[in-house]
């Protein structure tokens, strides 16, 4: 409850959108549980740290961040590039995320393209395809 009430306090647009400020605190509490799982993973295993613990905490890693979407999507992605820096477990479960970036459904495209615009989307395009033929990087 401190952290939603630093939050508020510090940034007060945040007072007008509470269901940010909810989102917000649950991506971060999902962070918490998950980096807490991946440590008792690798505690467990003690000096026997294999190939399997990886995968345990890499796929938890990835589920967390594809859950928390937007900016974890993104750094999920750059982190599928660090082979120099974490183990080939790790790249190998961050691979889809790089390859094959999640999408936004259909009618979360067009109330964003509506509202940005102030035009019905019908208006704008004589025609839109709803199923995406690819999905691109957060850049």
């Amino acid at each position: 409850m401190g952290g939603a009430a630093f939050t508020t306090y510090h940034y007060p647009e945040l007072r007008k959108e509470p269901k940010q400020l909810f989102g917000a605190m649950f991506r971060g509490l999902r962070c918490l549980k998950v980096g807490s799982l991946m440590a008792c993973d690798y505690i467990s295993a003690g000096e026997n740290i294999c190939s399997d613990t990886h995968y345990k905490a890499a796929g938890r890693m990835y589920d967390m961040f594809c859950a928390n979407g937007g900016p974890y999507i993104k750094l999920g992605q750059m982190f599928g590039q660090l082979e120099a820096l974490v183990p080939p477990e790790y790249i190998k479960t961050f691979e889809p995320m790089c390859m094959r970036a999640p999408t936004t459904p259909f009618p979360d495209v067009k109330l964003i393209i509506e509202e940005e615009s102030g035009c019905k989307m019908e208006d704008l395009f004589s025609y839109f395809e709803e199923k995406p033929i690819a999905s691109a990087s957060l850049g």
